[in-house]
């Protein structure tokens, strides 16, 4: 994972997480999960549909969360492993749960330069605009602050609304100025200018 994801703002949100499923091997326990749920967990992360689909099938629950109420769905999203998102989905994985911050899968997939992942989770209803409670960011507020263009297009033409702020006032345009990814303010400000 890349240490600039979710940037310096987004660091205590994300750019820690990657590392505590790995941190977490042989210590279910301390993040609140029984051998079989961290086994889902870890398959989710690590994108091996069988293995979730048999851990599934034996009766774990794709509802189990850990200490922070983070799913298999968000560790599926944080990687953008669309088949595995879209299992979960059709399993019954609530698509817009959110975590021990407010943030939902769409915020965790857009992160990363994950459009296919993006897409399944728009398409199965998650709610675009939702704002992650302890910041008030938002999935186009996160691809716009990371600079991934396509998906910054993608949330944009299923709705986003790039006028949102967050907590201190910013936008998904005034994130991606801040890091210097100039495509995604021109995607952005195109979007606003008629014609």
């Amino acid at each position: 994972m890349s240490g600039s994801r979710w940037g310096s703002r987004f660091g205590g949100s994300l750019v820690l997480l990657a590392c505590t499923l790995t941190a977490a091997v042989g210590a279910q326990n301390q993040i609140g999960l029984k051998p079989d749920e961290f086994a889902l967990m870890e398959a989710a992360y690590t994108g091996s549909l069988e293995s979730v689909q048999r851990l599934v099938s034996a009766g774990v629950s794709v509802s189990a969360a850990d200490d922070e109420n983070r799913t298999a769905l968000m560790w599926a999203a944080f990687n953008g492993h669309a088949p595995v998102i879209g299992y979960l989905l059709e399993k019954g994985a609530e698509v817009d749960t959110r975590d021990g911050n407010g943030r939902t899968a769409l915020m965790y997939a857009s992160s990363g330069p994950h459009r296919e992942a993006v897409e399944v989770l728009l398409e199965n209803g998650a709610d675009v605009n939702a704002q992650g409670e302890l910041e008030g960011f938002t999935a186009l507020m996160t691809a716009a602050a990371e600079g991934q263009v396509e998906v910054v297009r993608l949330l944009l033409s299923h709705g986003a609304d790039a006028s949102l702020k967050d907590k201190d006032g910013d936008t998904a345009e005034s994130f991606a100025a801040q890091k210097g990814h100039s495509a995604v303010v021109d995607v952005l400000r195109n979007r606003r200018e008629p014609g």
